[in-house]
């Protein structure tokens, strides 16, 4: 099973990398979140969430993003989340952990923030077997050159995913990272 999934896994990236360059994946954490996942985004982005127990999981990502005007720094994320409330189609999540901006380049021109931290809540709601709906209401702060709270960190966001099958989830949106268009493997 497990040589079937690391397979699956190895496929999912040839076949991203090769069919969609522009438009892969979002690293928005799940409010339900029931497996682990890889995505990669179109900010550009890469994610992993890993699921710890029914109710415990974990959200790590980076990405590029070059909406923000920028391209070529590297904003990172980790959070934790917590299952407070689900039923048959809504789920509910608290969201609670850190990102930053790095800059490699170290251009003057770009005042990034290396740390800040973000909290708030993921819902989820499963419209068909095949459709879901999310919004993450997180806040965060950055440091040392912080603007006050922010809206749009990377665990902030809201898109709907489409689920073509049991493994694959294809999702429209925008969160904290810049992701729009998505793809998630599942596993």
């Amino acid at each position: 099973m497990l040589k079937l999934k690391t397979l699956g896994l190895i496929s999912l990236l040839s076949l991203t990398c090769f069919w969609s360059a522009p438009a892969m994946a979002s690293s928005l954490p799940k409010a339900d979140l029931d497996r682990h996942s890889i995505s990669l985004g179109s900010a550009p982005s890469l994610s992993g969430q890993f699921v710890f127990s029914s109710k415990w999981g974990l959200n790590l990502s980076a990405a590029t993003p070059f909406y923000y005007g920028s391209f070529g720094f590297v904003r990172y994320s980790l959070d934790t989340n917590y299952q407070f409330y689900r039923n048959d189609k809504l789920y509910l999540r608290g969201i609670l952990g850190v990102f930053g901006d790095v800059d490699p380049l170290q251009r003057p021109d770009l005042e990034l923030s290396s740390f800040g931290i973000q909290g708030g809540v993921g819902l989820a709601y499963r419209f068909t077997p095949e459709w879901t709906g999310r919004l993450n209401f997180v806040a965060g702060i950055a440091f040392p050159k912080s603007t006050g709270w922010g809206l749009f960190p990377p665990g902030g966001g809201i898109e709907v995913a489409y689920h073509p099958s049991n493994h694959y989830e294809v999702s429209l949106g925008f969160n904290g990272n810049g992701d729009i268009l998505a793809i998630r493997y599942l596993f």
